[in-house]
C-alpha cells in the first residue's frame, strides 16, 4: 500500500500518517527532574478543579483540553485531534464532501480562509482569499483550532451556517449564510486552445497525476506546444501525488523537495525517477492561495526546469512537516517535525514564493478562470506564446 503523506487538509497539512507507534527520547536526568514537577504542577491543578469547580467535570474532557492547549502552544499547525476530529483527515483525498467549500488554517492565532473551492457555496458568495473567519453561527472562533472550525462548517446538504468575516480594507464585519452542498473536487480540468494545452489543478488528490498524465498524453497526440498549468487556488493535498506530477515534467534524478528537522530521519530527499511526458515550454499560474504541494511544483519547476516562466501573485507560504501519531484511545497528535525546502535550499514558511511576473487581479468578485475578467490568464497565453 502506497504510503500517503498529506499536506493541508484542514488546516494546510503535510502530514505522514503514522498508525500506531512510540515516540521516545532520551533526557538528561536533569530535565527529567523539571518534567516531573511539571507533571505534578498539572496533577495539582487538575485535582483543585475536580474538587472545587462549580459542577463535576469529565476527566476526560478536562485532559483533551490541556492537550490542544499544549500542542496549540508550539504553532499553527501542531493540533491534538480528537478521534471525530482525526476522521476530518480523511475526507481531503475522497475528492468529495458537504459543506461549504473552503479550506481554512489557523493565521496569526485566527481561522482564515486559505482560498474557496471553486464553484461552491463559499466561492459562489464571494468568500475571498485571507477572509478572517470571527464567528460562526453567532460563536466566536477564537481559541478554536481549524479542526473544529471545519466541523462546524461541513454538514449536511441543504442545511445552513452563519459566519461572520474580517476582510483586509473592509472596517465592519461582513456576514454570511451558506447554504451547505456536496463539495465535488475534480483536481484535473484540460482545456485546448489552437497549439496551446491549459490545465487547472485544483489539488493533489488520489488520482491526480496519473489524470493529469493521461491529459499530457492527449496534448502531445494533437499537437500541442506549449502548456499553461494554472494551481491558483491549489491549497496542497497528497505528498506522494505531487511527486508523481513534478516527475511528468523533469528527468530522472532531479531534487524534487527535502525535509529537514531535528531527528536525522525526518530530513528526506525526493527526486524524480520516472522519464518525463512533458518537454515543453511552461507557464506557471500561481496566487495566495496556492499553498503546500502547489509550492512544492513551483519550487520544482522552478529550480529544475529550463523553459519555464510564472505568473501571478506571491504564494501562500506553507512550508511545514508534520508527524500524525496515533493514540491509544483513537486520538492523535500533529506534530510540527521538520521544514521542507525547494531544490536550491529555500524555505518558503510564512515566505512563499514570488512569481516571475506578478500580475494582480482587479475585480472584487470571484473570477472563473479562462473567463474575459482573468487577465493572469491572459498574460501567461501572450508570454507562453513567446515560448514555444
Amino acid at each position: 500500500m502506497k504510503r500517503k503523506i498529506l499536506f493541508t487538509f484542514f488546516g494546510f497539512l503535510f502530514l505522514t500518517v503514522v498508525f500506531g507507534g512510540n515516540v521516545n527520547v532520551v533526557k538528561p536526568e536533569k530535565k527529567q527532574e523539571e518534567i516531573y514537577k511539571n507533571l505534578e504542577l498539572f496533577i495539582d491543578t487538575l485535582k483543585i478543579i475536580q474538587d472545587n469547580y462549580v459542577e463535576p467535570v469529565d476527566n476526560k474532557k478536562l485532559i483533551y483540553g490541556a492537550l490542544k492547549g499544549m500542542l496549540m502552544s508550539l504553532d499553527p499547525y501542531s493540533a491534538f485531534l480528537e478521534p471525530d476530529m482525526k476522521k476530518e483527515l480523511e475526507i481531503e483525498t475522497r475528492g468529495e464532501f458537504e459543506g461549504v467549500g473552503m479550506e481554512i488554517t489557523l493565521k496569526d492565532g485566527i481561522i482564515t480562509v486559505v482560498t474557496p473551492i471553486e464553484d461552491s457555496p463559499a466561492w459562489r458568495a464571494g468568500i475571498k482569499e485571507g477572509d478572517k473567519i470571527i464567528e460562526i453561527d453567532g460563536k466566536s472562533t477564537k481559541g478554536m483550532t481549524t479542526f473544529e472550525a471545519a466541523q462546524k462548517l461541513r454538514g449536511k446538504k441543504g442545511t445552513k451556517v452563519s459566519i461572520s468575516i474580517l476582510r483586509e480594507g473592509t472596517p465592519n464585519l461582513l456576514k454570511f449564510t451558506l447554504e451547505r452542498d456536496v463539495i465535488k473536487i475534480k483536481s484535473v480540468k484540460p482545456k485546448i486552445y489552437n497549439s496551446i494545452g491549459y490545465i487547472r489543478l485544483s489539488g493533489f488528490q488520489e488520482n491526480t497525476a496519473e489524470d493529469l498524465k493521461k491529459a499530457l498524453v492527449d496534448f502531445k497526440n494533437k499537437g500541442i506546444k506549449g502548456l499553461i498549468l494554472d494551481v491558483r487556488n491549489n491549497p496542497g493535498g497528497l505528498l506522494s501525488e505531487v511527486i508523481e506530477v513534478c516527475e511528468l515534467f523533469l528527468p530522472p534524478n532531479k531534487l524534487i523537495v527535502y525535509t529537514q528537522g531535528r531527528k536525522k530521519e525526518d530530513t528526506i530527499r525526493f527526486y524524480s525517477k520516472k522519464t518525463p511526458v512533458w518537454k515543453g515550454p511552461i507557464v506557471l499560474l500561481v496566487n495566495g492561495g496556492s499553498a503546500s504541494a502547489s509550492e512544492i511544483l513551483f519550487g520544482a519547476l522552478k529550480d529544475n526546469y529550463s523553459n519555464f516562466l510564472s505568473i501571478g501573485t506571491k504564494t501562500f507560504g506553507k512550508g511545514s512537516v508534520q508527524n500524525l501519531i496515533k493514540l491509544p484511545d483513537d486520538s492523535a497528535i500533529k506534530l510540527t517535525i521538520a521544514r521542507y525546502y525547494t531544490p536550491k535550499g529555500i524555505c518558503i514558511e510564512g515566505e512563499g514564493i514570488t512569481p516571475d511576473i506578478e500580475v494582480k487581479m482587479e475585480e472584487e468578485k470571484p473570477i472563473i478562470p479562462t473567463s474575459e475578467e482573468d487577465i493572469q490568464f491572459k498574460k501567461a497565453m501572450e508570454e507562453i506564446k513567446k515560448m514555444i
